[in-house]
Parts: C-alpha cells; sequence; structure tokens
C-alpha cells in the first residue's frame, strides 16, 4: 500500500475526529434527550432518578470523546 501525502493523512485524522466527535453528539441525543422526553409520556423508559444517572453518565462520556477527537486534531501538521 502506498504511503499518504500529508494533506490525506490530515485530512484522514480530521475524518477520524469528527466521527468520533459525532458519536459523542450522538450519546447526548440517545442517552439524554430521548429518556429526558419519554418522561413526558405515560409510560416513560426510565425512572427520573436513572433518567439524571444515566444522562450524567452519557454526558461524561460524550465530552471523553469529545477530548479524544481533540487530542487527534494535535497532531495535524
Amino acid at each position: 500500500m502506498t504511503e499518504l501525502s500529508r494533506t490525506a493523512q490530515n485530512e484522514v485524522t480530521k475524518l477520524t475526529a469528527s466521527f468520533v466527535s459525532n458519536l459523542g453528539v450522538g450519546l447526548i441525543a440517545a442517552g439524554v434527550f430521548a429518556p429526558a422526553l419519554s418522561l413526558l409520556s405515560e409510560r416513560p423508559l426510565l425512572a427520573k432518578s436513572d433518567v439524571l444517572i444515566v444522562g450524567c453518565g452519557c454526558v461524561v462520556l460524550s465530552g471523553i470523546l469529545h477530548l479524544l477527537a481533540r487530542s487527534a486534531l494535535r497532531s495535524l501538521q
């Protein structure tokens, strides 16, 4: 396999960072917004206390993913 040019390597790094960051956004949507909105229905997915615990966990994991994406971008040349 041929080696990528510096520009191509930078693009791969940016795409990877974008993917990881978008995983964090999806985690927020699935772990915070969806359970919180389900509390408005007659049969919520989780109890109120569980929504808070799951939501906080998802926010922390999302932040970690965001920091991982930012650290990947530091390697750009």
